[in-house]
């Protein structure tokens, strides 16, 4: 085995291993390792060429693998291709060739065929179902297809969080079935209960239904927890690890939705307390608004 590929396979377990110890809250198609992958692109770039003369599909497979996180997506489908070449059911191989259809400018027809391959020759397939729906959904708002196959993934795997929450997205997105909504976040949550960005989207979709403030308060209040203990346990790592899994942005958010669920109910001196706690965590929505009411942060 040639040397760069057992230091990518090196770097490859430890980031698996990294990406569990920071509890890393994945929602999108990717696995926890090209989470980490993700962040992590000039390093991967920097990586020598495959041997191609000694590849086989795993080794195409994973050609693909790096080249898609370098974000040299031409480079990716070629070897996605060639392992497919060398294995015409290889069924992974058209799975993360869909993953780099829908990074690729959102190609979501292109990337709804490989899925669709995929699930062709693996009918228990549940990733693909799910990944399915996520590009029918971002293909021009197909919501009823993204949900027929998100409840595929989710009956082939009842303990799948991320389509329980994807599903979510949907309804809201669907002419505003908040109702159903909830029941799906609540559902996620009850697979992941400390999920904090299932928490904020259960706390929007009472702020839309029907103004149901106090529930929506409810539950920020329980996402800004959960942010806050994500970001309480992941200082304990290095910077390194840090940078990759923050997730102040979406505790800003929290902050602040929390400002406007406040500020709807009457209660002004409270909500701009979470303004300013928005704000010091660099949201440039509740920046504005303090400015305009003359409060500093």
């Amino acid at each position: 085995m040639r040397f760069h590929n057992i230091i990518r396979i090196f770097a490859l377990v430890f980031s698996v291993f990294a990406c569990v110890a920071a509890q890393c809250e994945n929602t999108n198609t990717m696995l926890a390792s090209d989470k980490i992958f993700s962040d992590n692109r000039e390093t991967i770039a920097s990586l020598n060429e495959p041997d191609t003369n000694s590849q086989t599909a795993y080794g195409w497979l994973m050609e693909g693998f790096f080249a898609y996180h370098s974000k040299e997506y031409e480079k990716a489908i070629e070897y996605y291709s060639k392992a497919i070449e060398l294995e015409p059911n290889y069924t992974d191989a058209y799975w993360r060739m869909g993953h780099v259809y829908a990074d690729w400018n959102g190609q979501y027809e292109k990337a709804i065929e490989c899925y669709k391959k995929a699930v062709e020759l693996e009918p228990d397939y549940a990733n693909a179902y799910f990944d399915m729906g996520i590009a029918y959904k971002n293909w021009n708002g197909q919501y009823e297809k993204a949900i027929e196959c998100l409840q595929k993934a989710i009956e082939l795997n009842p303990n799948f969080a991320q389509a329980y929450f994807n599903m979510g997205l949907v309804y809201m997105d669907l002419n505003g079935q908040y109702e159903k909504a909830v029941k799906c976040f609540k559902k996620a949550i009850a697979v992941k209960p400390n999920w904090g960005k299932a928490y904020f989207n259960m706390g929007n979709a009472y702020a839309d239904w029907n103004g149901q403030y106090k529930k929506a308060i409810k539950y920020y209040k329980k996402a800004i927890k959960c942010y806050k203990e994500a970001i309480k346990y992941r200082n304990g790592l290095t910077k390194y690890f840090r940078e990759l899994v923050d997730s102040k942005p979406d505790l800003a958010e929290a902050y602040f939705n929390m400002g406007v669920a406040y500020l709807k109910k009457g209660d002004e001196k409270q909500a701009i307390e979470y303004y300013k706690k928005a704000a010091q965590l660099g949201d440039e929505s509740a920046k504005n608004f303090l400015k305009e009411i003359g409060v500093s942060w």
